[in-house]
């Protein structure tokens, strides 16, 4: 085994997770070694010259792991026997930020707070009996908006991301067609750019909301709208609306990502190096610290690399799956309470208009909050004991419609084969939209993850194994989403709709939370408020891992926030390398 020069700082991965902290240490002056298992794809060589290739990319997932490096199967419960699972995240220089749609929000100030905003509001009804018996684990946050909002507009100046505010320091802006969300959180100062333009599927959308008496809105995107210099003095153009995505890596550089809008800043340090196709196979620990990581090269060769702080900037599976196998358990907390949405669907055609769906990003969309967090809690007071629910969700109106895309999605009376169904395609892939739906999901005992016994991937390290299912709160929230869904299509002036109301769990969606949640008390968390895992304390866990609860937005900007929110810790000396209960 080669034993590589000690690093002050060894990074696991290179996504939006790591891409803010191993940047931000460099320029702190300490050697960074970044340890990525995948390839190193750039915008000239790999996605100017083939990204419009949906085939490629998205069916048949050309950066995505497989399975015999990132195995991972699913059970609904621990009666059932896993089965191996798809892994849908990227395994390359910028991680899944590469291939993400680009959607990127802010939280709510409530949702760093959850638990004590629903006993605020429903604690004195009796309506919360029901969270208990199904095993709901939901914690407040160890930190507040407040304290994280400079954070967030460093991730927005640094990496890119376009919107109209919706709050400047409390002040609500009016909700025209070119301004901003009237729930969102206050911000200290504007976006550096403006959103996507709309389309029509996006107006189509905003049509039936404002029949609704809703409040649309365009959503924030990490996508350059104009020629942008960022804080870092990085250059990207503006996007082209090209469509070619959600799945993709950006052929213009457009789409902000932590390979295109931090990697170049970190290496023009001579003390960060990025070493691709290494792949860590154990973190090795003595004494409460680690002390190096194991990994495998390209070649199979196996090296070992020391180092003082260890940062996990993997996603959710492989950084719980590698301290599980390693033997890090944070006192039985790695791996509990795992969150990701539910999947619900609504979908409508109409009959007087092209929606053109295909023409333009994913996050080419208008949305409502309306119904998210806790916006309409006096509405949900109304409802019956048995549809009361807690949270809530996005709705919006995704476009980037390719026909591998959409080919599976048509009313139950349509036989999906052969000729009729090759006739209704032909008339109605242009007349099509389909919602997103993100529900806020909670975390419960029962949803967790560990190691399968039975499945490995090829170096010999066990598969993550999700359990998880749909608990009675996301049951009777997708079937109070799904309806104001249908509304808003009947007002726009849908022919048809269809979709489903009933909840449905799944393994992995993109938004996988939970596993290494953070915390004030140690026998409910995995690390400190600053991501530092309680029983290890050299050791930081980057990315939704460490997320105690959910919220009905994508959670990117968030994890980038979190990254920001970690590397200025361990810069200023707010926490202690030997202790993990002594922080400031």
């Amino acid at each position: 085994m080669a034993v590589q020069p000690r690093k002050d700082v060894v990074v696991i991965g290179y996504g939006a997770a790591a891409g803010p902290v191993s940047l931000e240490l460099a320029q702190d002056g300490r050697s960074v070694i970044v340890l990525e298992s995948g390839k190193r794809r750039t915008t000239e060589q790999d996605f100017q010259r083939g990204s419009f290739d949906t085939l490629r990319w998205r069916t048949r997932g050309e950066m995505l792991p497989g399975p015999e490096r990132a195995p991972m199967t699913y059970r609904k419960s621990e009666d059932e026997d896993a089965l191996p699972a798809s892994y849908i995240m990227a395994s390359t220089v910028g991680g899944a930020s590469v291939h993400w749609s680009g959607q990127s929000w802010r939280y709510y100030e409530d949702d760093f707070r959850v638990k004590s905003r629903i006993e605020e509001l429903y604690g004195d009804t009796g309506r919360l009996d029901y969270l208990q018996e199904d095993r709901a684990a939901i914690q407040d946050w160890p930190i507040s908006y407040d304290e994280v909002e400079p954070f967030y507009e460093k991730a927005e100046w640094q990496i890119g991301i376009g919107g109209w505010p919706g709050n400047i320091d409390g002040e609500i802006r009016p909700v025209n067609p070119e301004e901003g969300n009237p729930y969102e959180a206050p911000r200290k100062r504007d976006y550096p750019f403006r959103p996507l333009r709309d389309n029509a599927t996006d107006l189509t959308f905003r049509q039936g909301a404002l029949e609704l008496g809703l409040r649309p809105f365009h959503v924030p995107t990490a996508i350059t709208t104009e020629t942008w210099t960022s804080d870092l003095g990085i250059t990207r153009p503006g996007c082209t609306y090209c469509a070619f995505c959600t799945s993709h890596g950006c052929w213009n550089a457009s789409k902000s990502s932590s390979l295109v809008s931090l990697l170049p800043a970190a290496e023009e340090l001579d003390n960060f190096e990025i070493r691709t196709e290494a792949h860590v196979i154990r973190l090795n620990h003595e004494n409460g610290r680690v002390t190096s990581v194991t990994y495998v090269d390209e070649q199979g060769d196996v090296h070992e690399q020391p180092g003082d702080i260890f940062i996990l900037g993997a996603y959710t599976f492989q950084n719980v799956r590698l301290m599980l196998h390693s033997g890090i358990d944070a006192n039985g907390q790695i791996g509990k309470y795992f969150i990701n949405r539910p999947s619900i669907k609504v979908s409508a055609t109409f009959d007087d208009r092209y929606l053109n769906g295909w023409n333009g990003p994913a996050v080419q969309r208008q949305g409502v909050d309306d119904f998210n967090g806790e916006n309409i809690a006096e509405r949900k007071l109304e409802l019956a004991e048995d549809a009361f629910f807690i949270r809530g969700a996005f709705i919006g109106s995704p476009s980037q419609r390719f026909p591998l895309q959409t080919f599976g999605d048509h009313p139950d009376d349509i036989r999906g084969w052969g000729a009729e169904y090759k006739d209704y395609f032909t008339e109605n892939l242009n007349r099509y939209i389909s919602l997103q739906l993100l529900m806020e999901p909670l975390p419960y005992e029962d949803n967790y993850i560990d190691l399968d016994p039975n499945y490995t991937d090829r170096f010999g390290v066990p598969a993550a194994r999700v359990t998880n299912r749909v608990h009675s709160n996301e049951e009777r929230m997708g079937r109070f989403i799904h309806d104001r869904g249908v509304e808003i299509l009947e007002a726009a002036g849908a022919s048809r709709i269809w979709g489903r109301a009933e909840a449905t769990a799944r393994p992995t969606m993109t938004h996988d939370l939970g596993g290494a949640r953070m915390g004030d008390d140690p026998a409910n968390s995995a690390t400190n408020r600053y991501c530092q895992v309680w029983t290890m304390p050299n050791l930081f866990v980057g990315g939704g891992a460490v997320a105690p609860t959910m919220s009905g937005h994508n959670p990117t900007e968030t994890i980038w926030m979190l990254s920001y929110w970690m590397s200025d810790a361990i810069r200023n000396g707010k926490v202690n390398l030997d202790d993990a209960s002594d922080f400031s």
